[in-house]
């Protein structure tokens, strides 16, 4: 089945967008794996006709909506995204195609907590297997994570690199044939690039680094998809929510600006107007 727009993402930029398509007489898939940043809100008190709601409630409220519409959704981890004929989403829950995109799982990036996490970033650390893998071929490489989204970088970079270590911050796992480290990472040392990982027990020499901690984050979606950003990481759209590729759109925390939920739902709606837009052509052409 093809969808006519994959939704990442639960929160009231996506769920205003899926809402509206919907009524739009189109059919959208929402694929999410947490409530994101609202979900964790203690209380909402400053929109429009609500008064202290738990971000939790506002996000269930959301979902029912969109549940009582019958959007189909999904709860699954985004574990890729590939743009084709089509666009094609892997999740751990299945494979999903869809004529557009609509970005809205927030910001957030999870990284390593430690002072030197950032130092050696473009210089020996990267967020990206798929962009950067291919620099590191035949080298010692690093990896940090355990969920599916790190399996799915390992699979990127095992084509380029028989010497990979994975360090799991503690967390257990299991993938044969390569070597595992439990123990935290304390410190990422080098002089003008990276040169070697200190953990609580041990130095592990290494060439390149490559973050894949949590779920597979808007800013990590945008670097394997070649998404433009701002300086701070935000991703750029046009007056229409389209990113730098066509049929990809974003709106609310991801995008920046003011990042409350009447900001989000105006995203979702006036994003929902353009993909429309976008779909509307589409369909007069097939």
């Amino acid at each position: 089945m093809i969808y006519d727009t994959i939704v990442i993402g639960r929160g009231p930029a996506g769920i205003s967008l899926a809402i509206y398509l919907k009524r739009f007489n189109y059919n959208p898939l929402v694929i999410a794996y947490s409530d994101g940043a609202l979900g964790d809100a203690h209380y909402i008190d400053n929109y429009y006709g609500l008064s202290h709601i738990k971000g939790s409630e506002l996000v269930e409220a959301g979902v029912k909506q969109a549940k009582e519409l019958q959007i189909d959704m999904v709860d699954a981890e985004v574990t890729s995204v590939e743009v084709l004929d089509h666009i094609y989403v892997t999740t751990t829950n299945g494979n999903f195609e869809a004529k557009t995109l609509f970005l809205a799982m927030g910001k957030k990036k999870s990284g390593l907590k430690i002072p030197t996490a950032h130092s050696f970033d473009g210089s020996g650390v990267s967020y990206c297997a798929i962009c950067d893998g291919f620099f590191f071929k035949g080298k010692k490489i690093g990896l940090v994570g355990a969920g599916a989204y790190m399996e799915s970088e390992y699979n990127v970079l095992k084509r380029f690199s028989n010497d990979i270590t994975i360090f799991t911050e503690g967390e257990e796992i299991n993938i044969p044939d390569v070597k595992i480290v439990k123990d935290k990472i304390i410190e990422l040392c080098g002089s003008d690039k990276l040169e070697y990982v200190q953990t609580i027990g041990e130095k592990y020499n290494i060439d390149g680094l490559f973050i894949a901690l949590g779920t597979q984050s808007g800013a990590s979606l945008a670097s394997h998809l070649g998404l433009a950003t701002d300086e701070k990481g935000y991703l750029i759209v046009d007056k229409n929510y389209m990113t730098n590729i066509n049929h990809i759109y974003a709106g609310g925390d991801i995008i920046g600006g003011l990042l409350q939920v009447s900001k989000a739902v105006s995203d979702g709606a006036n994003a929902a107007i353009s993909i429309k837009k976008d779909l509307d052509i589409n369909k007069d052409m097939e």
